[in-house]
């Protein structure tokens, strides 16, 4: 239930689009990281955040991944309807209170904006595109993929909306791509707001992953783009000149785009007698993922192509060392860090980052003199502008 305010006060309503969803799980910790960043805000300035779902699972999940003292529920269509109505009626009979907000007022903005009825009340309306890949990397998509998301691009450039992107990188390409696009452009980077984890006991939480004191955690999902492959070659390589080592990967193992991309990655493993050194730990607790990174030797991040990484800002907040591709959306996460870059299907490279990170550790910390939470600040100050129109 929202706080009461003083009468001469009047929070700013803003909807967002949210959904929990495994298989694509960074949309997820976008909008989770999104409402903890504003949640930094001055008390004064947090916003009314409706949430917009769809199933009772993204409610169950929103109510127990976030805390946010001011923030209601919208009800799309589904199955949430009839179980939304049915709360209702006994909550107006036992309390006289209607849980499930279904109707909406007046928003001052929406976000991420799909153009569904709830959302067209909203006065500013803020898409957001995740990053540009398919126009690079086509070979990771279907046709009808590519044909999705590109009409999805035509339909948002040419409007007088707001677009958000979370990188230069991605602006770049963007005004590339879409060198007559009437949309306004908003580049704001993301940062992420990790839930307790430092209190787990390490001992137990490697027995239960059958994982050995020093190893290497490369947190991604099982999509072909994330390229783990590398990283396994690459362990293979320093294997055959008598050095071994362990990495281990967390993650969905459904690559819907291309289904055989696990089993591939499995018949290497065996294949080559790696399975001493490999261990696919699968989607496991976020708490355990970053703990489990935490006391990581180092956090390896190979992926291919990224529009702002989320497994680069964990190893921000946490400070630990990171292994990661060179990538120019990397290189602009990483400005003045001690992150180790490698060419991202360079085998040797990448087996020779790892064999010196083995030799020296413990790494050195990402940051010298790190301050995260102005990351998280900057995040929703910068949205807030966004959503509202305001100037910096």
């Amino acid at each position: 239930m929202a706080k009461k305010l003083p009468q001469m006060t009047k929070r700013k309503r803003i909807g967002l689009s949210y959904s929990y969803n495994e298989n694509w799980i960074g949309g997820t910790y976008y909008i989770e990281n999104l409402i903890n960043a504003l949640n930094t805000l001055d008390e004064v300035l947090k916003p009314h955040l409706v949430l917009i779902i769809n199933k009772r699972s993204d409610y169950k999940a929103a109510k127990n991944n976030l805390s946010y003292p001011y923030m209601s529920f919208r009800l799309g269509t589904g199955e949430t309807n009839f179980a939304a109505r049915f709360a209702n009626k006994i909550t107006n009979r036992l309390l006289r209170k209607t849980f499930f907000n279904q109707t909406i007022k007046k928003l001052e903005a929406v976000f991420p904006y799909y153009k569904s009825k709830p959302q067209s009340l909203a006065t500013n309306k803020i898409y957001w595109i995740a990053d540009f890949q398919e126009h690079f990397s086509p070979e990771f998509f279907s046709a009808e993929a590519i044909e999705g998301r590109k009409r999805n691009q035509m339909e948002i450039q040419g409007s007088s909306e707001h677009l958000i992107l979370s990188s230069q990188n991605a602006a770049g390409h963007f005004k590339s791509l879409y060198p007559e696009h009437s949309v306004n452009v908003h580049v704001l980077p993301f940062a992420v707001t990790h839930p307790a984890y430092r209190n787990l006991t390490i001992g137990p939480l490697l027995k239960k992953f059958d994982l050995p004191d020093v190893y290497f955690l490369c947190p991604n999902q099982f999509w072909k783009h994330k390229n783990q492959l590398t990283v396994i070659q690459a362990v293979h390589r320093l294997k055959n000149d008598g050095t071994n080592i362990t990495v281990a990967f967390t993650g969905n193992t459904a690559d819907l785009r291309n289904p055989e991309y696990f089993i591939e990655l499995n018949i290497y493993v065996q294949q080559n007698n790696l399975t001493d050194n490999i261990r696919f730990l699968g989607f496991i607790k976020r708490e355990e993922q970053l703990q489990l990174m935490n006391n990581a030797v180092a956090i390896v991040q190979p992926s291919l192509f990224e529009g702002w990484s989320t497994v680069v800002e964990d190893a921000k907040s946490m400070n630990k060392a990171l292994i990661v591709s060179d990538i120019e959306v990397h290189q602009e996460q990483l400005v003045d860090s001690s992150a180790r870059f490698f060419a991202p299907l360079n085998v040797k490279d990448l087996a020779a980052k790892l064999e010196l990170a083995i030799s020296a550790h413990p790494l050195p910390s990402l940051y010298a003199n790190p301050d995260y939470q102005r990351n998280i600040k900057n995040f929703g100050n910068g949205f807030l502008r966004i959503a509202l129109q305001e100037t910096a």
